[in-house]
């Protein structure tokens, strides 16, 4: 049995729910839930009924967003048992190196160790919105072949050393400059201008 995470803050459709949309079809048997939707002890449920866990989620300031650790620490409060139990994450990062995200699953491993659960690896994905977006195939190909492997390695129930991805294709001007005008035009959306966007 696994249960699939997301600890994505986002109301609209997260990238962290698409990345687990990834990993079901390879699944026989799991459930997936939404931090931000999903009662706990229903959450809590299912980890009690599973060999593996996978927690996905955005990174926010080089850590998990404070959802996501709200809810660690309730699995600590209430004396959820991990003792045996593989934990595996796949952490999103704005940054067009995937390696931003490393301090965060460092945080995810130390948490592991306290809860006696075992480590398993993490997916670290530079450019988390590009990925799996149509209009960026070619620019995610490596990242989503990547994401392909590690689900091999979630269903295998192997322990990897952390596997990140980078867009190479663009060096950091260029990824800041599309990234730029990506922000501009959602600005728009909301009747926002460049220079609003800069006080924020």
């Amino acid at each position: 049995m696994y249960t699939l995470i997301s600890g994505s803050p986002k109301v609209k459709p997260s990238n962290s729910m698409f990345f687990l949309s990834k990993i079901k079809p390879l699944l026989e048997e799991y459930s997936i839930y939404e931090l931000k939707k999903h009662k706990y002890d229903e959450i809590i449920n299912s980890i009690n009924d599973s060999e593996v866990i996978v927690l996905a989620f955005p990174l926010y300031v080089d850590s998990p967003p404070s959802l996501t650790l709200e809810f660690l620490d309730h699995l600590i409060d209430n004396k959820v048992n991990f003792k045996g139990k593989q934990i595996y994450t796949i952490i999103n990062c704005g940054f067009r190196d995937g390696n931003q995200n490393t301090t965060a699953a460092n945080i995810i491993s130390s948490w592991c160790k306290k809860v006696n659960a075992k480590y398993s690896g993490s997916l670290l994905i530079g450019a988390g919105e590009i990925v799996g977006n149509k209009k960026y195939k070619y620019i995610s190909t490596k990242a989503m072949n990547a994401l392909n492997k590690f689900s091999n390695i979630i269903k295998n129930k192997e322990i990897t050393e952390d596997i990140t991805t980078t867009v190479d294709i663009l060096n950091d001007n260029l990824y800041c400059f599309f990234a730029n005008i990506s922000w501009t035009n959602n600005g728009k959306k909301y009747k926002l201008t460049k220079e609003e966007l800069k006080k924020q």
